[in-house]
């Protein structure tokens, strides 16, 4: 088995509609969630938000990278600037864990979602997924990679899975800086960097 991690841009659009529009809340979302506003994203339209990544990926924004097993698309991370992602600063439980943040600062890039395609789950694509988004970060000019993965505690709901799993970025010599408090309905989260300084 074969895994390639390639920027979004250099794939086949089809490469992210066959990840993106195909499982989990992909096919609504098209990553959209943290990118948007709250009034943003419910205003939105499926068709709109699918163009919106299009557009941004068309415009070499820096927003995924795409993984291919054996050459078939199946999964995606998505990557970028903390202060493009709006919804961030805009979250309590998470600005209350981190309360001396500067939201501006573009030295910080953020992991925010994964998505991997049923098949090719349990393969090591998250992993491969997260190397390739540090070193898309480091290439960018970032000096800490951030990420707000779920402690799974056992629960393997791949819905719940979108922002990550804490034992991977563990693995990748995150170090945890934050947490964000479990509820009935929600597992708990970290907050996770890797410095790049030196690196």
């Amino acid at each position: 088995m074969t895994i390639e991690v390639t920027p979004a841009q250099q794939v086949p659009w089809s490469h992210v509609e066959a990840v993106l529009g195909t499982t989990g809340d992909g096919p609504t979302c098209w990553c959209r969630w943290f990118l948007d506003t709250n009034a943003e994203f419910s205003r939105a339209s499926v068709d709109e938000k699918h163009s919106a990544l299009q557009a941004d990926i068309a415009a070499d924004a820096p927003r995924g990278l795409i993984a291919t097993v054996d050459g078939a698309p199946a999964g995606w991370v998505a990557v970028a600037p903390r202060p493009e992602y709006r919804r961030l600063a805009r979250t309590r439980a998470l600005a209350a864990a981190l309360p001396t943040e500067d939201w501006a600062d573009d030295s910080v890039w953020s992991v925010v979602c994964f998505v991997i395609r049923a098949e090719h789950r349990g393969a090591g694509l998250s992993a491969a997924l997260l190397d390739a988004a540090v070193d898309a970060a480091r290439d960018g000019g970032a000096t800490v990679v951030e990420g707000y993965p779920v402690v799974t505690d056992g629960h393997r709901n791949a819905r719940g899975l979108f922002v990550g799993v804490a034992s991977v970025f563990e693995r990748a010599r995150f170090e945890t800086v934050g947490e964000i408090a479990g509820t009935a309905s929600r597992p708990t989260r970290r907050v996770m960097r890797l410095s790049l300084a030196g690196a």
